[in-house]
């Protein structure tokens, strides 16, 4: 991962820990089901403009499809107890940057066939929380496939190397908080592509329970679904660690 950003993590969760993520997501879906609006934790996909876009302008979308999920730990503590059982903190992420992580969050990343819409170019660091401490910490996801992850029905992309590059100027939106009116045209947030490196990406397409592990300064993206009948549903778990030490450059915007 010290060169690349990211590592592929080859049958990570097989056997019962992979029946139990799939568990574990019906029952986000079964707390999903009904829903027609979408709130910060329960994204709902919308086709055309996709599910992000929708949330943001107040847009119709599909009724419990959803196109992502926010704090599924919480939600369902089942997925809690299976990164446990499975021993990422201690285990893979030490592994990589040298120490263990401390889960900060856990999502869920649907992307159904046909509607499942992209995921643009992003680096996850551009999103902690404040007073995360940037320059003291940094973030390592696991994002485990929980169905065949392929180039048409949306596996992430990475450009390698781009996590050396320190945190680039993203473009776009902020989400709206509760209460902000709905905006009329949403752009998600984005590397905008005169600040993307020249390095051809690399897509990871996985089997299910296989996973890709990366760092949060590497940019990442995924494309729509066009398949007709080959959902892609993942989760992923991030860990705060100690910022690895070849991360540790100024922000783009802050260099002369």
């Amino acid at each position: 991962m010290r060169e690349n950003g990211f590592v592929r993590l080859p049958a990570l969760a097989t056997g019962d820990a992979l029946a139990r993520l799939r568990g574990a997501v019906g029952r986000l879906e079964e707390l999903a089901r009904g829903r027609t609006v979408s709130t910060g934790d329960f994204v709902l996909e919308a086709p055309g403009i996709g599910g992000w876009a929708a949330w943001q302008q107040g847009a119709g979308a599909l009724t419990g499809v959803l196109r992502s999920a926010d704090r599924i730990h919480a939600h369902v503590p089942e997925f809690d107890a299976v990164q446990r059982s499975l021993g990422l903190a201690d285990g893979p992420v030490a592994r990589a940057v040298g120490a263990p992580g401390t889960l900060v969050n856990a999502f869920l990343w649907a992307k159904p066939p046909a509607v499942g819409s992209a995921k643009p170019w992003h680096q996850d660091m551009a999103f902690a929380p404040p007073g995360f401490g940037a320059r003291e910490h940094g973030v390592v996801t696991i994002w485990i496939a929980l169905e065949r992850a392929t180039p048409r029905n949306g596996c992430v992309e990475f450009i390698p190397g781009s996590h050396l590059l320190g945190l680039l100027p993203h473009t776009g939106d902020r989400e709206r908080l509760p209460g902000e009116p709905p905006l009329e045209e949403a752009v998600e947030p984005h590397v905008a592509d005169e600040h993307l490196p020249r390095t051809e990406p690399v897509a990871m397409p996985l089997e299910p329970g296989s996973a890709v592990m990366f760092d949060g300064m590497v940019l990442h993206r995924s494309a729509p679904n066009t398949t007709a009948a080959e959902p892609r549903t993942a989760v992923s778990f991030v860990y705060k660690v100690p910022r690895p030490s070849w991360s540790r450059r100024e922000p783009a915007a802050a260099r002369p």
